[in-house]
């Protein structure tokens, strides 16, 4: 008796194992595989330089995304119909939101800065002795929105 080699566990394996028979170029259907796939790389390379075969692949593919662009712009319209966010207004806000974030995290920088300032100016105060202190500074006044 003679062994066969161990059979793959996994049904990936094996698969991919029967896969390799089938292609291998010393099978018969692999054989078969090679020459299909030389006769179909041929037509491909004969059609993707027609112009006609062009011409009509890319109306296919304008007209495609032309009936894309009109469903999303029907979505949108029914979903404001229906008082509903469509993703143009989603994205808006996403962008708003992210516009707020980038403000807060400036602001926070500066209030950080102005602490970091104002700590060091009290240790030189406090290491000058007993100053005279001077008068508090006036309030800035802000506009709002900026």
């Amino acid at each position: 008796m003679s062994k066969s080699p161990p059979r793959p566990k996994g049904l990936l394996a094996r698969g991919l194992k029967l896969v390799g028979r089938l292609t291998s170029p010393e099978t018969r259907t692999g054989k078969v595989f090679s020459k299909a796939e030389r006769g179909l790389t041929k037509v491909s390379a004969k059609l993707n330089e027609s112009p006609t075969w062009l011409r009509i692949s890319g109306g296919l593919m304008r007209r495609g995304l032309n009936l894309r662009i009109r469903r999303q712009a029907l979505q949108e319209k029914a979903l404001q119909v229906l008082r509903l966010p469509a993703v143009s207004d989603v994205e808006s806000m996403r962008d708003q939101v992210r516009r707020l974030n980038q403000q807060v995290e400036a602001l926070g920088s500066q209030l950080e800065l102005v602490v970091e300032l104002l700590e060091r100016q009290e240790r030189g105060s406090k290491a000058a002795g007993s100053r005279p202190e001077s008068p508090a500074p006036e309030p800035v006044a802000r506009r709002h929105g900026t």
